[in-house]
């Protein structure tokens, strides 16, 4: 890679030992920086893996790197012809290419210093004839080596500062994970209340809206059954009055039964003694008396019924008088004698 870039550098030694003292633009376009720059990148990354190998322990990275530095700045002697201006315009022009950034253009810089500033003198005759590559590489290896070693510690200390801070913000995260999930949960904790809240407001509700239905069906119901009772009272009040009125009939059949066995037996009386007062002087054949079967009063069952449970003795008495048969009143004896005697 180094004897590509040497290559390129070399590509316009001749045009530049021909334009000694005119426009040094003008050699520098003839060396295409552009191309120099690209390959100066590849060989800075070699540089920097045989630093790294050198620091690692390794014997053969100085001499690598040695082999390929010297090529590089013979090439930059060879193409400026040895002129220190020449050269420090164009490895400007070379370092200032936009693929060379950051660290690549810093090692750019540091090496055309190395060359134009502390290696070339004002002669450009010594500069061609005299100037030692391997020595200017050689002091360019040290600080090459050196700032790698920066740059190496730089970046770690770089890397320890983004993980501290990024542990710092994991930290933060993770605290503002653990707030955010906090308040998610209360939020939850809320809902899950206020959801409970209102299941059991609306359970309430359903409860006091089914009391109340149940309060007005037995409100009804006792409604109707105080109608019922009032219709029972009143039927009791009416049977009542029923079992008075036959009661009184009853009692008023029994007075008049006894009034008509008493006039039986006062007129059983009364024959009787005109048996015996008067006889007849012809006998005279008395008309058969006309005997009526006996009809028992038998009260209603209804009266009956009534009077049973309005009073048991009086029920037992109109049962007995009841039972004795009521004759038919005959006509008086005397009077029938009296008739035959007159004819």
């Amino acid at each position: 890679m180094a004897r590509i870039l040497a290559l390129a550098m070399l590509a316009a030694s001749a045009h530049a030992a021909t334009m000694r003292g005119t426009n040094v633009l003008a050699v520098h376009d003839r060396m295409r920086p552009e191309v120099v720059a690209n390959t100066l990148v590849k060989v800075e990354d070699e540089w920097r893996k045989e630093a790294a190998q050198f620091t690692e322990g390794s014997k053969d990275a100085p001499e690598s790197f040695a082999k390929s530095c010297s090529t590089v700045v013979s090439a930059v002697i060879q193409g400026s012809g040895g002129d220190r201006n020449v050269a420090k315009e164009y490895m400007n022009n070379v370092c200032g290419q936009k693929v060379l950034a950051g660290w690549h253009a810093a090692r750019c810089v540091a090496l055309a210093a190395r060359i134009t500033d502390h290696a070339m003198l004002a002669d450009s005759y010594a500069n061609r004839q005299n100037l030692n590559p391997m020595k200017v590489c050689t002091n360019f290896w040290s600080v090459f080596v050196e700032t790698e070693k920066n740059r190496e510690a730089e970046e770690a200390k770089e890397a320890a500062e983004k993980a501290l801070v990024k542990a710092e913000q994991d930290k933060k995260d993770a605290a503002a994970a653990a707030e955010a999930k906090k308040v998610a949960d209360a939020a939850e904790k809320v809902k899950a209340e206020a959801e409970a809240k209102e299941a059991a407001q609306r359970k309430q509700v359903a409860q006091e809206l089914k009391a109340k239905s149940d309060a007005a069906e037995a409100k009804a119901r006792a409604a109707e059954a105080a109608v019922k009772l009032a219709q029972k009272k009143f039927e009791a009040q009416q049977v009542q009055k029923e079992a008075q009125k036959k009661m009184a009939e009853a009692e008023e059949a029994e007075k008049e039964h006894k009034a008509r066995i008493e006039e039986h037996k006062k007129a059983e009386e009364a024959l009787s003694k005109a048996k015996v007062e008067k006889k007849p002087t012809a006998p005279v054949e008395a008309p058969k008396p006309v005997v009526a079967a006996a009809q028992p009063v038998v009260a209603k069952p209804a009266a009956v019924a009534v009077v049973a449970k309005a009073t048991p003795k009086v029920e037992a008495a109109v049962k007995t008088e009841a039972a004795k048969p009521v004759l038919v009143k005959k006509a008086a004896p005397v009077k029938v004698a009296e008739k035959a005697q007159k004819k």
